[in-house]
């Protein structure tokens, strides 16, 4: 395979210059950043002030013993809605009357609970919780402990459940330590848990006098082990899906007008193809400098200035221009066989699967880098980009046969299906009609 690198650097240089020198670049660049920071203030900040609707409920008390408590820890709560400073208490509790008939033994999952359940339909309610008779006797062992039930029509809302199952608990837990002949003191001394430290390893280092020393294994910070290998893996995801679907529009745009007609009279289409991908390719590196660069900052604000290293910076470079390269490939191929935007629908599918397995398979890979799940899909080149570098970021690290194979292998994916666009689209150049189906496509590559 014959071509000339000047030829491919014009296109790819017309193709960057063209694309970074329009207002509406810029003006997406420095958009973006803004929708996403106010998106996130929306939703930690104002969602917590907004959510001031009350929680009505009723509480259905077999055992006779705890609705009072909870009439004192609703008054408490919305006492403390006056304090700023108060955190957790966003909404009133309104804990309305118990129906008639419960002190009888009526059984509030029959006629009872139906009619609670319909006033909670009807808007009247937010929820009803269930107390056995039997919650202050501890389970006897091997049987199952009487559950307290809470009953809603909006399972996501947490506010009350999780407010209601604290105070219900800590109350139980403070009775059964009584009727033990334990005082309060003592109950809350032996109800403290024994915390558990995630640390390292010990590591073996010299103490500069002579004989080797140990250094202590350090506590995990989960900002460093878990949120910065995400948050790089996703910020590389970003990239990638903005980047290079431009490639299939601009692909067939000069289909639509006939440019590349002209222009295959001077240059081959895989030297076509391969300037508007490495064109493409560089505006992607733009990106991720000033989206990562913005990161960083904002790391370094909060103190953990010092949470990406040069290496894995250097990392990040490498393998989001792989990812471009490949993903950009692909799409460039499918527009390469399509004359009109609407024929690309089904030829995208296969691709769009394929970039999605990263984020299928990402949390599992996050749980246990060196797994042979995580090891089978790092390796695996349209995931190799986005799992490989975010198991650089994890410990343990991955071998470096792995991450010099995942790059070998990613790049001659990237350089096949580039040589493969260029003999689709100059075969797709002079087709017009309907879109082709995968097996003319394949006959399009093999042919001579």
């Amino acid at each position: 395979m014959q071509f000339d690198a000047w030829k491919i650097w014009v296109v790819a240089s017309t193709e960057f210059g063209s694309t970074v020198r329009t207002k509406w670049f810029v003006i997406g660049l420095l958009l973006f950043p803004v929708i996403m920071g106010g998106a996130i203030v929306l939703q930690v900040v104002v969602a917590d002030r907004v959510d001031t609707k009350p929680r009505r409920f009723v509480v259905v008390d077999h055992s006779q013993t705890l609705e009072p408590v909870l009439k004192r820890a609703v008054a408490e709560h919305n006492a403390r809605l006056s304090d700023a400073a108060a955190k957790g208490a966003r909404a009133p509790f309104v804990l309305e009357p118990t129906p008639a008939g419960v002190a009888e033994g009526t059984p509030a999952a029959s006629s009872l609970g139906l009619e609670l359940s319909e006033q909670i339909r009807r808007g009247e309610l937010d929820a009803f919780v269930e107390i056995p008779a039997e919650i202050l006797e501890p389970a006897a062992a091997g049987a199952p402990a009487g559950a307290i039930r809470y009953h809603s029509d909006n399972p996501n809302d947490d506010l009350l459940r999780d407010w209601l199952g604290k105070v219900v608990n800590d109350e139980v837990r403070s009775r059964r330590f009584l009727q033990a002949g334990l005082d309060q003191a003592t109950a809350d001394r032996l109800s403290q848990p024994v915390p558990l430290e995630n640390l390292g390893l010990l590591e073996r280092v010299a103490d500069g006098t002579g004989p080797e020393g140990i250094k202590s294994a350090q506590k995990v910070d989960p900002i460093r082990s878990l949120m910065v290998p995400s948050v790089l893996m996703f910020v590389m995801y970003f990239v990638i899906m903005t980047s290079a679907p431009q490639l299939l529009n601009s692909v067939i745009e000069e289909k639509m007008s006939r440019i590349s007609e002209v222009l295959l009279g001077s240059i081959s289409p895989f030297e076509l193809m391969m300037g508007k991908l490495l064109g493409n390719t560089g505006i992607a590196m733009v990106l991720a400098m000033l989206y990562v660069g913005g990161a960083y900052g904002v790391a370094a604000y909060h103190g953990y200035g010092d949470v990406v290293s040069p290496g894995l910076l250097a990392a990040l470079a490498l393998f989001v221009f792989l990812a471009i390269l490949l993903y950009g490939s692909l799409y460039t191929a499918v527009g390469a066989a399509c004359s009109e935007l609407k024929d690309a629908q089904s030829l995208m599918m296969p691709v769009m699967i394929l970039s999605m397995l990263p984020l299928v398979v990402w949390t599992a890979v996050l749980r246990n880098p060196s797994s042979s799940l995580s090891v089978g899909v790092s390796l695996f080149p349209p995931a190799s980009p986005m799992l490989m570098f975010m198991r650089l970021a994890l410990k343990p690290a991955p071998p470096s046969w792995q991450v010099v194979l995942s790059v070998l292998l990613t790049t001659a994916t990237a350089v096949a299906c580039v040589w493969a666009a260029g003999k689709i689209f100059r075969t797709g150049l002079l087709m017009q009609g309907k879109a082709p189906s995968f097996a003319e496509l394949a006959r399009w590559v093999m042919a001579r």
